[in-house]
């Protein structure tokens, strides 16, 4: 039987659109060393959600929790194009050392002053960076919360009590160089070991931001949480340039749209997780231990030097422009 002339048409329609439609059906894959919690699971929800309303055949996969190798191997993953978008730290310190200094401990006091230095000049460089060295382009940041010390044994409050104490760190070399020169022993390895290291007393300390403490389990292997908050965290949301240009100019503007909606709700809710992993963690039997002033006061010294000898002329000053300006 022959199908009426304005039946075949509307038929031919619907398979000519389905046939486009798995024509730009895509995956995109999202990987992160961080575990999908806390934070991290908000900006994930919600950049799922988001971009499944806006670009419904753009399909996100997600591999959080180094389920597809430690940082270092995600990074040259995503510039290689086999995963889309990474949520990163510190890939700033293989691609553009000289430039980040949101990475300098007890520089920035808020990440409103984070946020002031990676919107100027310098943030546009690195930015530029990443494109360059690493074939990736900068999505947006979404703000994790100051950075914490948990220990395993004994607790520290002043520099001179880092003396003796090894403490993990990542492979940062500014940071390292920071520890060290505070009197610690540093045992520089990837995040998915640390768990084991703590709980086999290879090292004694380790620092992080507090939503990766709890989601890696690290208050189980530690006897002290210390509130150094030396550094302001945050992620840094990027996806494959060659992926990037590949898409159209819809498909772009909702991918942009639907990070900056996920980092929007991790941004709103930093504050209330910190507060409640804080909480669970005392609950879970750990002492919450202040440092000193002096602490703060003899690190400055020992972090501005290593600071000053890594970054390009002009950084640090701007930096110390943005910690300071006025909201």
């Amino acid at each position: 039987m022959r199908l009426p002339l304005a039946a075949f048409l509307a038929v031919s329609a619907l398979s000519f659109s389905a046939l486009s439609f798995s024509a730009q059906a895509q995956t995109v894959t999202l990987a992160s060393s961080a575990p999908n919690s806390g934070i991290n699971e908000v900006f994930v929800d919600s950049l799922v959600a988001e971009l499944g309303q806006r670009a419904p055949e753009l399909t996100v996969e997600v591999f959080m929790d180094s389920q597809l190798g430690a940082e270092r191997e995600l990074i040259d993953l995503v510039r290689l194009g086999e995963t889309t978008i990474q949520l990163g730290v510190i890939h700033s310190s293989l691609y553009y050392p000289e430039l980040d200094a949101t990475l300098v401990p007890y520089l920035f006091q808020s990440y409103e002053a984070v946020q002031r230095f990676l919107d100027g000049p310098v943030g546009q460089r690195m930015e530029q960076a990443l494109a360059e060295r690493g074939n990736a382009v900068v999505l947006g940041y979404y703000y994790q919360g100051a950075r914490w010390t948990t220990t395993r044994g004994r607790s520290f409050s002043t520099t001179d009590e880092l003396d003796g104490i090894k403490i993990r760190m990542p492979e940062i070399p500014l940071w390292i160089a920071i520890w060290s020169g505070l009197g610690a022993t540093i045992a520089p390895m990837p995040s998915k070991e640390v768990f084991s290291a703590m709980q086999g007393g290879v090292i004694d300390a380790q620092e992080n931001m507090l939503s990766n403490i709890w989601g890696r389990r690290l208050h189980e292997v530690s006897d002290y949480l210390i509130a150094t908050r030396h550094q302001q965290s945050y992620m840094t949301v990027m996806i494959n340039q060659d992926f990037w240009e590949d898409l159209s100019d819809a498909q772009r503007v909702a991918m942009q749209e639907s990070v900056d909606a996920a980092t929007a709700a991790a941004d709103a809710e930093a504050e209330r997780l910190n507060q409640q992993i804080i909480a669970d963690i005392q609950a879970a039997g750990l002492t919450v231990v202040e440092p000193k002033p002096a602490f703060r006061e003899a690190a400055l010294p020992v972090v501005e030097k290593a600071a000053q000898d890594l970054l390009d002329e002009g950084v640090w000053e701007a930096a110390v422009a943005a910690s300071t300006e006025s909201n």
